[in-house]
């Protein structure tokens, strides 16, 4: 463990090409901090009467002094389940279960207000070093819902497609997702056999759902109508995007080995062979334990986490630094300093 914090660019000059990016939430937060992050969703929420101040799920944020959706979820399901063992009064378990579902509800309405209308909202400057950044990767997870990723990652695409850009990336990001010419839906759908896909999302996105029988992923290109707005119908039709917002990493897990999708991507991130692994705008926190299990499980041998100051990375790390001296395959933790990583425009007047 180096006693120095690295910048981003002595990162990419450490590591090889075959290199592996996970994304969370700071990478939607350092677009817009007001729109992505969980104190401002919490606080939307209220201004759209989405969750109302006089309401008992309200009272639980405002009593544990958090605006952290996923810890909410996990006190009311905890909660439900020491009223079965003390009260057995299943009138009040199924009251807390459906306002814990309820408030999984409100995360993907909120989500899908705050976000961006459409793709052409965000200026060509504000792609511009987030393509840039991506580029330099072999392949990405993230743990976000927005679409942010994903915009940006066709942004990449449509440069490569322009002969006359030098983009540094010889080829597109694949998401396993695709659709014969004779498919006039508004959709594309996901092969689960295919096992060279480069950009995985690994709690869900809000362009995927599940459709039964299938996976699918909206698209502009086959409707015309921007993604956000099809989520929006999506949602008044109550189907919900897949969407992984459990409260605990146990929980996590079951519903990623439950979803086709879900599973393979983390199956995916639990195989990588060779390279090295950068994670930007997430520290791993106790409830996505799963994803450190599958870091651990892979052949990845150094990891690289962006923080905000050497102590305090070394501080919230320190468990997992230790777990991952201890895996199969043990892996070196180096830490960087996440401010020195250059994406949005935004992000760096």
């Amino acid at each position: 463990m180096s006693d120095t914090l690295l910048t981003y660019d002595q990162v990419l000059k450490m590591t090889s090409e075959n290199r592996t990016l996970l994304v969370g939430n700071g990478f939607s937060m350092a677009y817009n901090k007001n729109r992505f992050s969980f104190t401002s969703l919490l606080q939307n929420a209220v201004d759209k009467k989405i969750i109302e101040e006089d309401s008992k799920i309200y009272q639980i944020f405002k009593n544990n002094k958090t605006s952290d959706f996923e810890e909410v979820i996990k006190i009311l399901e905890n909660a439900s389940k020491v009223v079965q063992i003390y009260a057995q009064d299943e009138s009040l378990c199924s009251q807390l279960l459906n306002d814990s579902k309820s408030l999984k509800n409100f995360l993907v309405e909120i989500i899908t207000n705050n976000h961006p209308e459409k793709v052409t909202d965000i200026s060509c400057d504000d792609f511009g070093p987030t393509v840039d950044f991506i580029k330099d990767y072999e392949r990405i997870y993230s743990l976000n819902y927005d679409l942010l990723l994903y915009w940006t990652t066709e942004k990449l695409r449509e440069k490569i497609e322009d002969r006359d850009k030098d983009t540094g990336h010889k080829k597109a990001f694949v998401d396993g997702f695709s659709g014969g010419i004779d498919n006039n839906e508004g959709y594309v759908e996901f092969n689960n056999n295919s096992h060279s896909n480069t950009c995985l999302y690994l709690h869900g996105a809000l362009h995927i759902f599940d459709d039964g029988d299938k996976i699918i992923k909206k698209t502009f290109s086959r409707t015309g109508i921007c993604l956000k707005e099809q989520t929006r119908i999506e949602l008044e039709n109550n189907r919900y995007p897949i969407f992984v917002s459990e409260g605990t990493s146990e929980q996590k897990k079951t519903k990623i080995l439950h979803n086709a999708y879900l599973n393979h991507c983390y199956k995916s991130l639990s195989s990588i062979k060779k390279g090295d692994l950068i994670v930007f705008g997430t520290i791993l926190k106790s409830n996505d334990t799963h994803i450190q299990d599958a870091i651990l499980e892979n052949q990845i041998k150094t990891i690289y986490f962006g923080v905000s100051s050497l102590e305090k990375g070394m501080q919230e790390l320190s468990d997992f630094i230790e777990r991952a001296k201890k895996a199969k395959c043990p892996k070196e933790v180096k830490l960087y300093d996440y401010k020195s990583v250059k994406i949005w425009r935004a992000n760096n007047d």
